[in-house]
C-alpha cells in the first residue's frame, strides 16, 4: 500500500536533518561518480550505489554498439529495448517504459526529448562525440525526478572541459559509407590554450536514402482477408468487401420495425427488421412478431450470421517489394565549447546545435489546397483540392546554450559544488508530405545545483536542487496540443552509509509540477476528454529508496531495494485533443487525470571474480493509476484510430541475468565472451472493464523475451567483434480491441573488424562493419509500427578514423 502524505514528510525530515551531520568524500569536481572498470561496461558505484548504479557504455563500446538511433544503441542491453518507430526515430524502452516515463539527458540536465509527446521526434545525437552514456534502469527518479520514473539515460560530452586536456590538441576525424544506411562524416577535437583555457569542437554530417529490406515493407496479416478493421489501420490497407446477412436464420421480423421503419426518430433501417424474437413491444403492449417467409428451420447452430467475401485488399499508397518507403534521412550537429580551469575551479560556456530531417514510414490523408478559377463567360468558382495520402516527415532545429562551473571545497564541510544551466531552443515540425501539419516551437530553461559533502566516519553524500521551465507554442492546420507551458522544481538528498561489507543508501527528492495550457493562437480543441476545459493543474511528488547491499568476500555481492517514486501527467496526457497526423491517431487527453505512483522492489546478485562475471536481478513494480494511451474502438475516416489517455493500475515484473569471461594476456591479445537474457510482463492489475475489453490481460505493444551473445578478441593491431541477438516470440499477448497477434521471431547478427597503423604520428583505424547479416526480415512485438516496417536489411559500412 502506498504510504501517505505524513510518512512522506517525516521521511523527508529525517533525510535533512541526516544532511546537516553528513558530509562526503574530497576530490576533484566531478559528476560524484566513483567508478569500477569492469567487463564489456562500466558500472558506476556512485555514494549512492545500490539501486541507482548506472551501466557505463565507454566511448571504446559505442563504436561497436553506436546506431542511427539512441533506442537502437542501447539496444543491446540487458532491459533496455528500441522503440522503434521506423529506422530514423527511436527511443530506449526500459523496462518496458518509454516516453515521458524515461529521462533524456546530457551531462546530467533534462534536454529537448520530445518523443513521449510524439514518437516520432527522435533525438538527434552524434554517437562520434559522447563520452559515453549512462543508464539508469531503475530509481533514477530520486535524482531527475518523476520523467525518469522508469530510468534515464546521460548522455555525456566535451562540449564544456571539465579539466586541461594532456594534449595541446588532440581528437579524430571519420569518414564512414555503408550499403544501406547511408554516409556519415564527423570530428572531435579538444585543445589547450594559454596556462587556463580549455577548448571542444564537435562536428557530424549523415544522411541516407530510402532503406532496403528483405521483403515486403507490410507484415503478412496485411494482406490477409481474415484481417479486422483495427488492424488495418494500423497496416494502413483498405479492405474491399461485401457483407451478405443470412436472412434464413431469423425466424421472426420485428413488428416494431415494420411500424417504424419510415420514422426518421427511431434511425431504423432494413438491418434491424430480423430478430430471433417471438414478440415485440408496440406502444407499451406486448405484441405477436409476424414469421420471416425466408427462414428455414434445422440449420446447424453454427452457421454464421454474416457472409463475408473480400474482393481486394489495398494500400493507402504504392510500396515496393524489398523497399522501406519514406525511411530517408538527414542529420547534422555541432558542439563548441571552452572552460577556464583553475586549480580549484573552472568555468565554461557551450553551445550546441543539432538537425535531423526524416521520413516515417507511413501515410496521412491530406486534402490539398484548392483553387478558383473564372470561365470566358465571366463565371467564377472554387475547386476543392484532392484527399490524397502523402508521406510522413519530421524536420527538427535545436540549439543549445550552456553554462557549467565547478568549485573544490568551497566552504567548510562541503567537498564540492557543480552548477549547471541550459536555454534551449526547439522547432520541431511534423510535416504530410511537404505541408506541415503540426510545429512546437519549444524555449527551455533548465537549472540544476549539486553539493558533495564531505565524508565523516562511514556516512557520504550528495544534494541538489533542480529547476525547468518549458514554454511550447504550437502553429500548423492539424494542431493537436494547445500552448502550454509546464515547470518543474526538484529538492533531493542522497546518503550512504558504509559499514564493512555493508552499504545502506536512503535517498529522498521533492517535485512540484505545474501545468498550463493556452487557448487560442489557431487552436481549436477536439473531441476528447479534454476537449475545452484545458484545466491548470499542480503537482506534489514524493520519491524515496532505500537500498542495502553485502559484499561477500570481496568476488560477489547481494543487494536489495525498494523505491517510492511518482509522476505527474505531461502536457499531451492532459491537453491533446484532434488528429495527431504523424502517429496516425486521433489523441485525446484528459486534464482530469491523477498523478501515478510506483512501487519497486528488486532483489539481486553478482560475481565478480578472476574474469568470470555473474549478475542477476528479479524486479517487480506495482503502478497506481498507470497513465497509457487506450483504445475506443473508433476509427475515423481517413483511417485514424481514436485513442484516449486513461488511468488504472498495472504490475511489471522481468528477470535480467548476464554472464561473462574476459581474459587478457600482456597487451598482445585479450577476448571476451559476454552474454544476456531479459523478460518483462506488464500485467493488467486493475478491475477495469473498459481496460480489460480494449488491452486484455497485458498491456500490448510490449517488448518481448530476447537473449544475446557477444564475442570480442584482440590481437595487436586487430580487433574484431560478434554480436547476436535472439528476439523470442511474445506469450504475453494484450489486445487492440481484438487479440493482439505476436510476430515471428528472429535473429540479428552483427559484426565489427578494425586494423590499426600509424602515419606520420597519425593513428590510422580501418574498420569494417556489419548489422543484420542474416538480412532476416524482423518486426520488433513493441513497435507501433510492426505491420508498416520491418527492421533495416542488411548492411555493410566502411569507414577510416584518424586520431591525432
Amino acid at each position: 500500500m502506498f504510504l501517505n502524505k505524513y510518512s512522506c514528510h517525516l521521511f523527508s525530515v529525517i533525510f535533512f536533518l541526516i544532511m546537516g551531520d553528513a558530509f562526503a568524500q574530497q576530490g576533484s569536481v566531478k559528476d560524484s561518480l566513483k567508478v569500477a572498470v569492469l567487463p564489456e561496461v562500466i558500472v558506476s558505484t556512485k555514494v549512492y550505489a545500490g539501486e541507482l548504479n548506472a551501466q557505463k557504455i565507454s566511448r571504446k563500446d559505442l563504436e561497436l554498439l553506436q546506431s542511427s538511433t539512441l533506442g537502437e544503441t542501447l539496444s543491446h542491453i540487458a532491459g533496455v529495448h528500441n522503440s522503434y518507430f521506423g529506422p530514423n526515430s527511436g527511443a530506449p524502452v526500459v523496462r518496458s517504459l518509454s516516453g515521458n516515463r524515461v529521462r533524456t539527458l546530457s551531462n546530467g540536465l533534462a534536454i529537448n526529448d520530445l518523443s513521449g509527446i510524439s514518437p516520432n521526434l527522435n533525438v538527434v545525437t552524434d554517437m562520434d562525440n559522447l563520452l559515453g552514456i549512462d543508464v539508469y534502469k531503475s530509481g533514477a527518479s530520486i535524482l531527475y525526478g518523476g520523467k525518469a520514473i522508469g530510468g534515464a539515460v546521460n548522455l555525456r560530452d566535451n562540449t564544456i572541459p571539465g579539466a586541461r586536456f594532456s594534449k595541446e590538441v588532440s581528437g579524430f576525424v571519420t569518414g564512414e559509407g555503408s550499403t544501406n544506411n547511408g554516409y556519415k562524416q564527423s570530428a572531435d577535437l579538444n585543445g589547450n590554450m594559454g596556462k587556463n583555457w580549455a577548448w571542444h569542437v564537435g562536428v557530424m554530417n549523415r544522411w541516407n536514402k530510402d532503406i532496403r529490406i528483405p521483403g515486403n515493407t507490410k507484415a503478412p496479416i496485411a494482406y490477409d482477408p481474415k484481417i479486422d478493421d483495427l488492424t488495418q489501420a494500423m497496416a494502413q490497407v483498405n479492405v474491399d468487401k461485401e457483407v451478405v446477412r443470412n436472412l434464413s436464420l431469423y425466424p421472426y421480423l420485428s413488428q416494431f420495425v415494420l411500424e417504424n421503419i419510415n420514422n426518421p426518430a427511431w434511425d431504423l433501417s432494413e438491418a434491424d427488421l430480423y430478430t430471433f424474437l417471438e414478440t415485440s413491444v408496440v406502444d407499451g403492449k406486448t405484441v405477436q412478431n409476424p414469421r420471416n417467409d425466408k427462414y428455414i428451420p434445422g440449420q446447424d447452430p453454427n452457421t454464421p450470421l454474416y457472409t463475408t467475401t473480400v474482393k481486394g485488399i489495398y494500400d493507402y499508397a504504392p510500396v515496393t517489394r524489398g523497399i522501406m518507403p519514406n525511411s530517408h534521412s538527414k542529420s547534422r550537429s555541432v558542439n563548441l565549447g571552452g572552460s577556464y580551469v583553475g586549480k580549484n575551479f573552472y568555468a565554461g560556456m557551450g553551445y550546441r546545435f543539432s538537425y535531423g530531417y526524416y521520413g516515417i514510414p507511413g501515410y496521412a490523408l491530406l486534402q490539398l489546397p484548392g483553387h478558383a478559377h473564372s470561365h470566358n463567360d465571366g463565371a467564377s468558382h472554387v475547386v476543392r483540392g484532392k484527399m490524397v495520402y502523402l508521406p510522413i516527415n519530421t524536420r527538427s532545429y535545436n540549439n543549445s546554450f550552456l553554462f557549467e562551473a565547478g568549485l573544490r571545497s568551497p566552504i567548510a564541510g562541503i567537498s564540492s559544488l557543480k552548477l549547471n544551466y541550459m536555454l534551449q531552443l526547439g522547432d520541431d515540425r511534423e510535416l504530410t508530405g511537404n505541408y506541415s501539419a503540426n510545429r512546437f516551437v519549444t524555449t527551455r530553461h533548465v537549472v540544476r545545483m549539486e553539493v558533495e559533502q564531505k565524508q565523516i566516519k562511514k556516512l557520504k553524500g550528495i544534494s541538489g536542487v533542480d529547476l525547468s521551465a518549458v514554454n511550447m507554442s504550437g502553429f500548423g492546420q492539424h494542431r493537436y496540443l494547445p500552448d502550454n507551458q509546464s515547470k518543474d522544481y526538484g529538492v533531493f538528498t542522497l546518503q550512504r552509509l558504509e559499514v564493512k561489507q555493508l552499504n545502506i543508501e536512503l535517498g529522498y527528492r521533492h517535485d512540484i509540477a505545474n501545468r498550463r495550457a493556452r487557448s487560442g493562437n489557431g487552436y481549436t480543441p477536439g473531441r476528447g476528454l479534454a476537449g475545452g476545459e484545458l484545466s491548470q493543474r499542480d503537482y506534489h511528488l514524493n520519491h524515496f529508496n532505500g537500498s542495502i547491499q553485502w559484499d561477500v568476500f570481496r568476488i560477489g555481492n547481494l543487494k536489495g531495494s525498494y523505491v517510492h517514486a511518482e509522476r505527474a501527467p505531461d502536457v499531451n496526457e492532459l491537453y491533446a485533443g484532434n488528429n495527431h497526423y504523424t502517429i496516425m491517431l486521433e489523441e485525446n487527453g484528459d486534464d482530469r487525470l491523477k498523478k501515478e505512483m510506483s512501487q519497486t522492489v528488486e532483489l539481486g546478485g553478482g560475481i565478480n571474480y578472476r574474469g568470470v562475471r555473474i549478475a542477476v536481478s528479479r524486479y517487480l513494480t506495482r503502478f497506481k493509476d498507470y497513465m497509457y494511451l487506450a483504445h475506443t474502438g473508433i476509427s475515423r475516416s481517413g483511417g485514424f484510430l481514436v485513442k484516449e489517455w486513461r488511468q488504472s493500475d498495472t504490475k511489471i515484473t522481468g528477470w535480467e541475468a548476464e554472464l561473462g569471461y574476459k581474459y587478457s594476456k600482456e597487451k598482445r591479445y585479450n577476448w571476451e565472451l559476454t552474454s544476456f537474457f531479459d523478460l518483462v510482463k506488464n500485467i493488467n492489475t486493475s478491475d477495469d472493464r473498459m481496460r480489460q475489453w480494449a488491452e486484455g490481460d497485458y498491456m500490448p505493444n510490449m517488448p518481448t523475451s530476447r537473449y544475446g551473445i557477444s564475442c570480442k578478441a584482440g590481437y595487436k593491431k586487430i580487433e574484431a567483434a560478434l554480436l547476436f541477438d535472439r528476439y523470442l516470440k511474445q506469450r504475453y499477448l494484450g489486445k487492440n480491441i481484438n487479440p493482439e497477434p505476436p510476430m515471428p521471431a528472429y535473429s540479428i547478427l552483427g559484426a565489427r573488424i578494425s586494423y590499426k597503423s600509424e602515419i606520420k604520428s597519425v593513428g590510422m583505424e580501418y574498420y569494417l562493419s556489419g548489422n543484420n547479416l542474416m538480412n532476416v526480415e524482423a518486426r520488433p512485438q513493441n513497435s507501433f509500427l510492426k505491420y508498416l516496417a520491418p527492421l533495416p536489411g542488411r548492411n555493410i559500412a566502411i569507414g577510416v578514423k584518424a586520431r591525432i
